[in-house]
C-alpha cells in the first residue's frame, strides 16, 4: 500500500466537475478550475477525448471529465487507460463542501464520504486505491447543506481562493528544477 504522496509516480491528474458553461463558474466545478490552474492554461486547451478532455503537460497528463459530476468514473477510467496509468498513479481533485473554502486535504485508498463524483470513480475503477485531492468549498456563510450552494456560481473571490490553492499544491506536484 501507498504510504507517501510521491509526485513522480503521479501519471494523471484528474479533476471532476460538470461540464458546460451553465455550470463552469461553480463551486461544483472547484475540482476542473483546480485542474487547469495546475495545469497552468485555460480548459480551452484541452483538447477532446472520449469522455474527457486532455492537456500533456510532461510528465503528465492533466484531465477534465466531460460528464456530469455523479457519472465521473467511467470517464476517469478512459482517462487512466489513456495514459496508460494504474489508479495508484493518478490523482483525482474534487471540491468538498466540509472543508473551508480554499483548504486541501490529500488522501489516499479513503472512501467517497457521501460525494457522488468519487462514489463513481471507485465503481468504476472497482478500487479506492488512488490519490485524492479534497478542495474546500464551504464558504464562511452560515453552515448550510451542500445542495444549497454548490451549484451557485462562485465568487470572484472564491475563484481567486482557489487558484492560489492550486499555485500553492503546484510546487507540491513539481519537483524543483522541473519547468512548471
Amino acid at each position: 500500500m501507498v504510504s507517501e504522496f510521491n509526485p513522480d509516480a503521479i501519471k494523471l491528474v484528474v479533476g471532476l466537475g460538470n461540464p458546460g458553461a451553465r455550470y463552469a463558474r461553480t463551486y461544483h466545478n472547484a475540482g476542473a478550475r483546480f485542474v487547469c490552474a495546475l495545469a497552468g492554461v485555460s480548459r480551452a486547451r484541452f483538447r477532446a477525448a472520449r469522455g474527457f478532455r486532455a492537456y500533456r503537460a510532461a510528465p503528465r497528463i492533466f484531465a477534465l471529465t466531460d460528464s456530469f459530476m455523479n457519472e465521473s468514473g467511467g470517464a476517469v477510467a478512459a482517462a487512466l487507460r489513456a495514459a496508460n496509468a494504474r489508479p495508484d498513479e493518478c490523482l483525482v481533485i474534487h471540491d468538498d463542501s466540509d472543508l473551508p473554502l480554499g483548504e486541501i486535504r490529500l488522501q489516499f485508498g479513503r472512501g467517497s464520504a457521501g460525494h457522488h463524483g468519487v462514489d463513481s470513480v471507485i465503481h468504476s475503477l472497482r478500487t479506492k486505491n488512488f490519490w485524492r485531492l479534497r478542495v474546500g468549498i464551504r464558504p464562511s456563510l452560515p453552515r448550510m447543506p451542500a445542495g444549497g450552494f454548490v451549484l451557485r456560481p462562485m465568487t470572484r473571490a472564491a475563484e481567486e481562493k482557489i487558484t492560489g490553492a492550486a499555485q500553492s499544491f503546484r510546487t507540491r506536484l513539481t519537483p524543483p528544477g522541473t519547468p512548471a
